[in-house]
């Protein structure tokens, strides 16, 4: 686990000149939390998660409670079945809520983990 501001810092200087990192070149690889103070990343690639959805689900809600959309759509896009959205996906693993300040949708688990 990095500190975000720190990291973003290291990863701007590996970069070419011009080229800009930014929090959303993460989604997928890496979780970035939103609730703590500094603000962390921790490595979180997709390939190391369960394949099926109920593992999936309680293994993202036991890393981070609450999860904005936008953070955990990258995660699931792969368990769409045919004709399938990811919205289904949270609408039967997830109860959302909506942050009013920010408008966003949050996702926490409808399950209670084992």
């Amino acid at each position: 686990m990095f500190h975000l501001s720190e990291f973003l810092e290291v990863w701007r200087d590996a970069l070419p000149e011009g080229m800009e990192p930014t929090e959303e070149h993460l989604r997928g690889i890496a979780l970035v939390t939103r609730n703590t103070t500094p603000r962390t990343v921790s490595y979180l690639p997709l390939s190391d998660l369960p394949v099926d959805p109920v593992a999936r689900f309680n293994y993202l809600f036991s890393r981070q409670e609450k999860w904005h959309q936008d953070d955990i759509i990258p995660y699931l896009q792969d368990l769409k079945g045919p004709g399938q959205t990811v919205n289904s996906l949270l609408l039967k693993h997830c109860r959302c809520t909506t942050d009013h300040a920010s408008k966003q949708k949050i996702y926490n688990s409808r399950h209670r983990a084992p």
